[in-house]
Order: C-alpha cells, then sequence, then structure tokens
C-alpha cells in the first residue's frame, strides 16, 4: 500500500457557476441523484428522504469497480478521488448514515479514514462505529482516524497554552458529544477487534493514510488540538 497518494487525493473545491456544478455533479453522479443533491443542499429534510434511494447507485457502482477501496466515512464535502465519500450530508458521493450499519459487506474494503466523526457521537456509538469499520474491512486493512485530543486539551489547561473558550468549544462545539484520550481510543479501537495502533502526526508522511489530513488546513485549527492513530 505505498505510494497511495498517487491513487487517491482530496479534490479542489467545485467552481464557482450553477451550470459548471450542474455538469460536473451529472457527469459524476447522473442527472437524477446531482438534482437531488442540489435540493438538499437547499433543504436536508429532502435529502434524508431521497438520499438514502438515489446516490444508492453511485454506491454500487463503486463498490463494483477495481483497484483499493477507500472509504472515507463522514467524510461531508471533503470528496477523495477514487475514494467513496460517505455521510448524511449532500456534498458526500453517497447517503450514509454511519450510526447505523454500514451497508458495506463483511471484507470489503482495504482503507478507511475517519477524519474528525468519531467525536461527534456519543462512547457506545463511537465503540459501535468501530466494530462495523472492524467488519468491512479486509484483512491487513487500515484504518486512519483524527480526533480531537483530550490529553492534549488538559495538557494545555495546566501549562496556560489552551484557553477555557478553547476547550469548551471543543467539548460543545460543533456537535461533539464525547472527547477522547489517547488511552481511551487505543481501548476502543482494540475492544473493536484492531491491532497495532500507531499514533502520528498531522499529514504524516510516514503513515499510510496521513497525506489525507485536511481538516485543520480546511477548519483553520492548531492540528495538534487532535490526535491522529492508524490502526490495523
Amino acid at each position: 500500500m505505498t505510494h497511495l497518494n498517487t491513487l487517491f487525493a482530496n479534490q479542489m473545491p467545485t467552481p464557482n457557476g450553477w451550470l459548471t456544478r450542474w455538469k460536473i455533479y451529472a457527469g459524476r453522479y447522473g442527472a437524477l441523484h446531482a438534482a437531488a443533491r442540489f435540493l438538499g443542499t437547499k433543504a436536508p429534510g429532502i435529502w434524508s428522504v431521497l438520499g438514502p434511494l438515489v446516490s444508492a447507485g453511485y454506491r454500487r457502482k463503486w463498490e463494483a469497480g477495481s483497484g483499493l477501496r477507500l472509504l472515507n466515512l463522514g467524510g461531508g464535502g471533503n470528496l477523495i478521488d477514487g475514494a467513496l465519500t460517505v455521510d448524511l450530508d449532500p456534498r458526500a458521493d453517497s447517503y450514509v448514515n454511519v450510526t447505523k450499519p454500514l451497508p458495506f459487506a463483511r471484507a470489503s474494503i482495504d482503507l478507511i479514514l475517519l477524519e474528525e466523526v468519531i467525536e461527534h457521537v456519543d462512547k457506545a456509538t463511537g465503540l459501535a462505529l468501530l466494530h462495523e469499520c472492524r467488519r468491512v474491512l479486509k484483512a491487513g486493512g487500515t484504518i486512519r482516524i483524527a480526533t480531537p485530543d483530550l490529553d492534549w486539551l488538559a495538557a494545555g489547561i495546566v501549562d496556560s497554552s489552551v484557553s477555557c473558550g478553547l476547550l469548551n468549544d471543543t467539548f460543545y462545539g460543533h456537535g461533539h458529544a464525547y472527547i477522547y484520550t489517547r488511552a481511551e481510543l487505543r481501548d476502543a479501537l482494540a475492544a473493536a477487534g484492531f491491532s497495532a495502533c500507531t499514533w502520528s502526526n498531522y499529514q504524516d508522511p510516514t503513515s499510510v493514510l496521513g497525506f489525507l489530513d485536511s481538516h485543520a488546513d480546511r477548519f483553520a485549527h492548531d492540528p495538534e488540538l487532535s490526535q491522529y492513530v492508524e490502526a490495523a
């Protein structure tokens, strides 16, 4: 799994102009999916009904393709060339609720990116999600997780390098539900059946999937706010 950056790359933001966007999305997903996607960005309730129906075809087409299968779980509009990005967000490739059983066969996925997602669900749901990731990953597959680092936040509060505002924003802002220490995230991964946990850093060139890290750049926060771990 070397040189994965030649197979997968974060896409640039879509150009302005509705006609340009329509051509891109209709070409990628088909006219019906693209139209429902557009409506969903204006009225999320519409997408919650139409999304599972109109986007399943694109997901099945991706699953039937060849090559390494990289699943970007909860990636929103952060699309990755060659990968499948799934989320409730209509900007994703396909509608998938990550709090439910994943609609993928056992041992059908090579790689999973879970960037700033697991903190948005409670602890029990997070563990269930990790079990689902383990179920769909092939033997020897890799998962990369980025999520706020409670150890870094706690140390920063003690030495005054982290403000009270940042701490509260991490816990209570952005729809966050549970923040992990490194030890607790390692234990959760182990409980879900993962092994060989390796911590790295933002866009770590020595890691398997670190080249896909982008959250800190997209949302302009200190990369050290998050922990980055890969497990097999």
